[in-house]
């Protein structure tokens, strides 16, 4: 037999709130912290700065690949919200 789904439309609605809230935090925490090393980073010659720029472009990727991830999650979450809504709302005015 299958499983009961039960399906919290605020919890759903919270949760992609959430993910937009967390994703613009770690984007400032991450510009902070290229703000705060800026200083350092400039003062850095040859391949002590090369090494960091390639190593920084890479992060950069990453965090990118992150922030359009946990877009996507919490922009798909919040659909499904709409989703499950709009359904339940149509079940409802069938019985009406």
């Amino acid at each position: 037999m299958g499983s009961d789904i039960k399906v919290t439309f605020s919890a759903l609605e919270t949760a992609s709130a959430d993910t937009a809230a967390t994703t613009a935090r770690i984007t400032s925490q991450l510009e902070d912290l290229r703000r705060q090393l800026a200083p350092m980073v400039a003062t850095w010659t040859g391949d002590a700065a090369a090494t960091y720029r390639a190593s920084q472009q890479k992060w950069d990727t990453s965090a990118a690949e992150l922030t359009t991830t946990l877009g996507t999650i919490g922009r798909l979450v919040g659909q499904a919200g709409q989703n499950y809504r709009a359904t339940e709302q149509a079940n409802r005015a069938r019985f009406a």
